[in-house]
């Protein structure tokens, strides 16, 4: 939002409760606001609204991650967020992402423009194939276009990171406890239907998960009648059927989703993090760009660590480049493709890659190395008569019947999605003797020399290796799930069911590197699937395993026969058939692991780039080693995580009791300013020398936000005058209407709101010894203990977070999304500030 517009909203202090009290569109949008395309949940493809300005943090992607933290960390609002997203804001694709059986029958990523069309290299263990690595291009990235799975792996496997990272820089402990708080922090439970818990066997532990995060999951209404079969026939075999959250994965479960239990609408984190949130000018959201470096000034902090000035950004290849400078940090949420990707081509990844390429080598990280992603093949079998949605999607009028019934009353057919899941050990699928032989069987050296002469990988990946290597070792031996199984409803044809098996810890490592100085041309992506022997061996191993699961329990009485690929193939053959059938099961992280940088880390444990001063990543990518789960619900625990690491890193002591410098009142609005580090300029002007000018843009620009500012400024003072409703839902679960009916979800969505606020400093209460007790609520500023660092300064002291991610989740504390301001000039002096009035308005600077 316009610096103008800002300042008329804050000039009235509009109070939070005010501005959401409005009658919105299914996007969020005030439908009484002749001029909300400008208002719009700060979402816009205006660049003049990005280029040549300054935020304190630049985000570069709006997926799972970015939009999370973009939310976390608006919700200082003394400081501005910048989120620039290479995808559209899905608009144009609304019902194939909301559906949420449209979105699998009709996905995405079949859509113009809406999937990043990636593609692996040949893979050598599958014939020399490609393979397709679909992922999604807009708001809500691939958590907009994926299967809606909500899963988190076994308590150890968490723990794995910690014990990866026990000599790392950064001191932020991550493990299961950790994971678990956030990841709670970020959902609310939905239940199912009464009947379909009975019917299908729903387990559901409520204490395992959260009540009043953004993130809603919950339990299709309609589920194929056949889904009747899984729970038993896995109990039959002796599995327990359970609810997978509570830190034990090992079993059989109908898994919960990302969706409103009640609308039955997909909820990704444009849904959950923006949408249901209150607009924010403090906040933009720029779509339809695509970041394509991160600037350097040349200054480094007093360790020799560059500090990053912001980063560029552009449409399409050989479009105008723009720039936005970053006064506090940039933070990478590309995801496992993106992320190394961006940092590649800003100098920091493998000489070896950059080099030839003509980049100059600011830092020398294996960006792009310890690649690991679920391979997934899926098995055929032909059943008795049931219902299928083979036979939904052959017919296009049922299809378009189906389409109607959802959004008349959001049921029928098209609510439902796969859900039906179990994990199974090395033990389950061959038995514990042969287990531990596998184990053993395993030379780790010989592996890490094998898989390293195949990727050139440094040294310092191979010590990580060897570690992960050793780790997985141990979990053949256990109860780790080493299998993923699925059930699928789609099957081969009508009477026919899949039941797909997808690798969980493959020993298999690949790669991610780019080709070209230009951000769009397409990395080279070499997952090197089934490239180990041990993986093949697994894979097999499930094929056989499975074939006793159709055999036992009701399924033995429903299934026919086997069908596809592997019917009548055994041995090695039936293996080969698994790994040529092979292909994503679109999980890949590891890219910028978080690991020592002696063990091939690309980030420490606060997520800070190893060399950099104030460049992060939180997406996926840092995953060290493989989970037995879904990816997503693990990176909105990052995400979650990450923000407090960041608000953490940028908390400002209060001035001393005896002092006169009280904070100011807790109403001021952080001001979008003008860009004026040197490296910022210089890159808008060789864009300019290319006959790119982005002046004309940014004067226009600038014109639109002061009419705008006036005419918003008009509006939030009559919002102001206007009664508290509560409001009915719209099709997301958020307000939309103005009755005063009782609303559950306008209640839970309410006390989503009400918490984690964080000011930058200004706390006044008496202070215990920081961050070391287990009985503060870093979540909750009412409680919290958070003295905080200076611009640049580094801390060295260990710290947990997830006791206080834990203590605040659940309650709804004095509404504080107006956190206290920066404190004067003359205490912190970079970046510095400008008290105009009573705003404190930033004086755009780069954090030393």
């Amino acid at each position: 939002m316009h610096a103008a517009a800002t300042l008329a909203l804050a000039a009235l202090a509009v109070p939070a409760s005010a501005v959401i009290m409005r009658d919105r569109d299914a996007d969020g949008a005030n439908i009484n606001n002749p001029y909300r395309h400008i208002v719009k949940r700060g979402i816009t493809a205006d660049i003049a609204q990005v280029d040549g300005k300054a935020f304190d943090f630049v985000i570069a992607g709006g997926g799972v991650a970015g939009l999370a933290i973009a939310s976390r960390l608006a919700e200082w609002k003394n400081v501005t967020v910048c989120v620039i997203e290479a995808g559209s804001d899905g608009s144009d694709v609304r019902d194939n992402i909301d559906v949420p059986g449209l979105s699998y029958g009709e996905s995405v990523t079949t859509k113009p423009g809406r999937d990043w069309q990636y593609t692996t290299v040949g893979q050598s263990a599958m014939n020399g194939k490609p393979a397709k690595w679909p992922r999604g291009k807009l708001l809500g990235g691939s958590g907009a276009v994926n299967g809606m799975f909500w899963g988190r792996a076994s308590s150890h496997e968490y723990d794995a990171w910690a014990d990866l990272n026990a000599n790392s820089g950064g001191n932020v402990t991550w493990n299961w406890q950790e994971m678990n708080s956030y990841i709670i922090k970020s959902e609310t439970l939905g239940q199912p239907t009464p009947s379909n818990k009975d019917t299908f066997h729903i387990s559901v532990d409520p204490k395992a998960h959260g009540t009043s995060g953004p993130i809603h999951i919950g339990w299709s209404n309609y589920i194929y009648p056949f889904v009747a079969n899984w729970v038993p026939s896995w109990e039959a075999l002796g599995f327990t059927n359970k609810d997978l959250a509570s830190g034990d994965a090992h079993g059989v479960s109908i898994t919960p989703s990302t969706m409103f239990q009640d609308n039955q609408t997909r909820c990704d984190s444009k849904a959950g993090y923006i949408d249901s949130r209150p607009d924010r000018p403090n906040l933009v959201i720029l779509t339809g760009q695509q970041v394509t470096e991160v600037l350097f000034n040349g200054t480094k902090d007093a360790d020799g660590n560059d500090v990053a000035s912001g980063v560029s950004f552009a449409a399409y290849d050989g479009a105008a480049t723009y720039t936005v400078q970053a006064n506090k940090e940039v933070i990478l949420a590309g995801g496992t493709v993106g992320s190394p990707q961006i940092l590649q081509l800003s100098g920091i990844g493998p000489s070896d890659v950059l080099t030839p390429l003509g980049i100059a080598v600011r830092k020398d990280l294996p960006v792009g190395h310890n690649l690991q992603d679920h391979a997934s093949s899926t098995m055929y079998f032909s059943t008795t008569e049931i219902e299928n949605w083979a036979q939904l999607w052959n017919n296009k009028d049922a299809v378009a019947a189906a389409l109607s019934e959802w959004k008349s009353s959001k049921s029928g057919v098209l609510t439902y999605i796969n859900e039906a899941v179990g994990y199974v050990s090395m033990a389950d699928i061959t038995s514990a003797a042969d287990a531990t032989a596998a184990s053993n069987a395993i030379n780790v050296a010989q592996t890490v020399t094998d898989v390293a002469a195949a990727h050139s990988m440094p040294s310092t990946v191979q010590a990580g290796l060897t570690a992960q290597y050793n780790i997985q070792k141990q979990w053949l031996t256990d109860s780790t799930g080493q299998l993923e199984i699925i059930l699928s409803m789609w099957g081969s044809g009508a009477n026919n069911i899949g039941i797909q098996c997808a690798l969980q810890h493959p020993f298999s490592r690949g790669t991610i590197f780019i080709n070209s100085k230009s951000a769009f041309s397409k990395p080279n992506i070499d997952p090197s699937y089934y490239a180990v022997d041990i993986d093949r061996q697994i894979i097999g191993a499930g094929a056989n395993w499975i074939r006793r699961l159709v055999a036992s329990g009701p399924f033995g009485n429903t299934i026919t026969g086997e069908t596809g690929d592997t019917a009548g193939l055994n041995g090695s053959a039936l293996t080969t058939a698994m790994v040529n059938g092979a292909g994503t099961e679109y999980h890949p992280h590891g890219t910028c692991s978080m690991l020592p940088e002696d063990m091939g880390g690309v980030v420490d444990t606060r997520l800070i780039v190893y060399g950099t001063n104030n460049v992060r990543v939180v997406d996926s990518s840092i995953i060290p080693l493989q989970i037995s789960a879904h990816l997503m619900a693990t990176t909105y625990g990052i995400a979650e995580k990450a923000a407090d690491v960041v608000k953490k890193a940028h908390e400002r002591p209060p001035p001393p009791p005896e002092s006169s410098l009280a904070p100011s009142p807790t109403d001021d609005v952080a001001v979008i300013a003008d860009a004026t580090d040197t490296s910022v300029a210089n890159a808008r002007k060789d864009a300019e020398s290319r006959g790119l000018s982005a002046s004309a843009k940014i004067g226009v620009g600038v014109g639109v936000g002061v009419g705008a500012g006036a005419l918003l400024g008009l509006l939030a003072f009559c919002l102001c005058l206007r009664k508290k409703k509560r409001p009915t839902t719209d099709e997301k679960g958020w307000y939309s209407g103005a009755n005063q009916q009782d609303n559950s979800a306008w209640d839970a969505q309410q006390a989503y709101r009400e918490q984690d606020s964080f000011p930058m400093g200004g706390v006044t209460a008496p202070r215990p010894n920081r961050f070391s007790s287990a009985n503060m609520s870093i979540s909750t500023m009412a409680t919290a203990d958070l003295q905080g660092l200076q611009p640049g300064q580094r801390d060295d002291s260990s710290y947990s977070l997830g006791d206080y991610a834990r203590a605040g989740s659940g309650a709804a504390t004095p509404y504080r999304d107006d956190p206290s301001p920066m404190p004067p000039t003359d205490q912190y002096p970079t970046p510095g500030f400008q008290t105009a009035g009573s705003q404190q308005q930033f004086t755009p600077a780069v954090a030393k």
